[in-house]
């Protein structure tokens, strides 16, 4: 009887506190908002009409979602969507004026970056802040993949299901499904043979 009762009051504290946290997030401004989900207060939310997130998302605190529709000049058509059950660290920063894709089940650690573009500097007059956007490339992190702490995923990359990149790694190519990613650039160290049944080394890698 004890342990029924201290579930339900568990239970009770857990639905009081998503409402008190969605009430300061506002999930109706988003393009959508899946149930169970929270974004931690504080956190600095661009455009949430662009933005989709899933069931049982959780985004901890000083989340920066910077999803910009207009940018010095050039317009974009930005979406971001975040699917069910994904967790993102605290200090998660994502940049987004195109097309990320997070898959269900990822989780990062602190600090992850992922960016679909970058600001311009060819013009070598002006403030590269004051400069528009690259033309973004889409980016997808596949579903159960894990990102390390401040891992960077830069644009036109796309990470497969359930892959690993090691802390601090910034990934500038694809990484395949089921596989390891470190280092800056990040290369490919391990892979799981599906036909031998097991993790191997991948040769050139150490």
């Amino acid at each position: 009887m004890k342990a029924a009762a201290r579930a339900v009051r568990d239970d009770v504290s857990r639905r009081l506190w998503l409402a008190r946290m969605q009430r300061r997030i506002h999930p109706e401004r988003f393009a959508s908002f899946g149930p169970d989900s929270v974004i931690v207060p504080p956190a600095v939310i661009n455009c949430p009409h662009r933005i989709h997130v899933g069931s049982k998302v959780l985004i901890h605190e000083r989340a920066w979602l910077s999803v910009y529709e207009h940018y010095q000049g050039r317009d974009h058509e930005p979406s971001l969507r975040i699917g069910d059950r994904t967790l993102l660290g605290r200090d998660t920063y994502i940049s987004c004026v195109g097309e990320i894709e997070i898959g269900s089940d990822v989780m990062t650690a602190p600090g992850a970056m992922i960016a679909d573009s970058y600001h311009s500097y060819e013009d070598p007059h002006t403030a590269i802040r004051d400069q528009p956007m690259a033309d973004p490339r889409p980016v997808r992190i596949g579903s159960g993949a894990m990102l390390g702490a401040r891992v960077c995923i830069l644009m036109g990359v796309t990470i497969g299901e359930r892959s690993y990149i090691g802390a601090g790694a910034v990934v500038t190519r694809d990484v395949p499904p089921n596989a390891v990613a470190v280092g800056n650039p990040a290369r490919v160290v391990r892979r799981y043979d599906h036909d031998r049944g097991e993790w191997v080394d991948v040769p050139g890698s150490s």
